[in-house]
């Protein structure tokens, strides 16, 4: 019997360059779609094919799609433009579902949607949000408009259709918002919380993360959606004094306005706005266990220790 083929938009990246590793460690045969001969090779080495395409080659989702048997759809259109605005993103995005969903109609194949976890607006007393917590009523982005949008198109084209929300902060391997973070505190030679920095947040390592997406193939319900969040309990002002111990660099609180003003309004609502996604639903049905080192830890003591020397000037 062949190996089940994952079809992946987004494999060469932070995330999918992990879900690529596990899951052809685990047997599946990965093709993923490519940009360029520099993610070619990037896949190449991971033991994956690579296809030419992006989300506006409709014609390879379709015909990559119809010869899969799980698609992941990992690709954002804003990670290629974040001058874009987000409705343009969505219709990017709704597009791109359109196409791959043609290619899985029918066959009840699998289709693994991402989302975030920050599309639930936060808890009115602080405490945990789940996969049925209302929806932010003024989102960051309308990130959540590409999450129902694919998941009906699944659902009316029988499709096994699950989203999978991740957390705000995805870290490791010295990677993603925390290593952007940093990079704008080494420039800066400061690093800034909002306000009194008690707002909390959630987080996932990618690895673990990846672990999830896999365990969502195998045991994931259709039409279901899964946060995928390990601690939602870490405080910016935690968070972000970790980055400035690494780097050696002085922490500051600064209000909203300033924040807003010097850092732009979706990063400063980004770093303030409080987000507690419990995962006991992805625990409870995937039987996922996240066990990678914590947030704080990695920075201080982790992967993200060279990512802080390199930035730290020479002496």
């Amino acid at each position: 019997m062949a190996n089940p083929t994952i079809f992946m938009t987004g494999a060469n990246g932070y995330i999918g360059s992990r879900i690529t590793e596990y899951a052809i460690a685990e047997g599946y045969t990965v093709v993923g779609l490519s940009r360029s001969e520099k993610a070619d090779a990037t896949l190449k080495a991971l033991g994956a094919s690579a296809v030419r395409g992006d989300l506006f080659s409709y014609d390879v989702l379709r015909e990559q799609s119809s010869k899969a048997d799980i698609v992941i759809h990992l690709a954002d259109a804003l990670a290629q433009n974040m001058d874009k605005p987000y409705s343009r993103v969505v219709e990017i995005d709704n597009k791109a579902v359109d196409a791959i969903t043609d290619g899985l109609k029918g066959a009840n194949k699998t289709f693994i949607i991402t989302s975030g976890t920050l599309v639930t607006a936060p808890h009115p007393s602080h405490g945990e949000t789940d996969e049925t917590s209302p929806l932010w009523k003024d989102p960051l982005n309308d990130r959540i408009g590409c999450e129902v949008y694919a998941m009906k198109q699944a659902a009316a084209k029988g499709i096994r259709g699950i989203a999978l929300r991740l957390a705000p902060y995805v870290y490791g391997r010295g990677g993603s918002g925390v290593r952007l973070f940093m990079g704008f505190g080494a420039q800066a030679g400061e690093l800034a919380y909002v306000d009194d920095g008690s707002v909390r947040t959630t987080t996932v390592h990618v690895d673990d993360a990846a672990r999830a997406y896999l365990l969502a193939i195998k045991r994931g319900r259709a039409g279901e959606v899964y946060n995928l969040s390990y601690e939602n309990d870490v405080s910016a002002k935690d968070l972000y004094e970790a980055m400035g111990h690494a780097l050696g660099l002085p922490v500051k609180s600064r209000p909203l306005a300033d924040a807003n003003a010097t850092m732009g309004e979706f990063l400063a609502r980004f770093i303030s706005t409080e987000n507690r996604a419990s995962n006991a639903k992805a625990r409870r049905d995937l039987g996922w266990q996240p066990r990678e080192p914590k947030i704080i830890d990695d920075i201080l003591r982790g992967s993200y220790v060279p990512v802080a020397n390199s930035m730290r000037p020479a002496a």
